[in-house]
């Protein structure tokens, strides 16, 4: 789908103007305001994932640091 004033592809339907004009863009051209919002809450949610996946990595570094510093080896075999 191409803007209406610049015709230039829509990178975004959730934006209510083009990227790349500025142009106030038709109703038609964007997504109702309910897909916009689930669109939204997925990406907050998605967001909340990550951070929780990149503390909980960040957690077990420092795990492994600590034990590296206390001299402890794991047992082998």
């Amino acid at each position: 789908m191409n803007c209406p004033h610049c015709d230039r592809v829509l990178y975004s339907r959730t934006r209510e103007t083009c990227g790349y004009c500025g142009s106030v863009l038709p109703a038609e051209f964007r997504l109702p305001e309910t897909e916009v919002r689930k669109i939204q809450a997925e990406k907050r949610a998605m967001e909340s994932r990550r951070k929780l996946a990149k503390a909980k990595e960040e957690e077990e570094r420092a795990q492994q640091s600590k034990r590296a510093n206390d001299g402890y080896f794991p047992p082998v075999g």
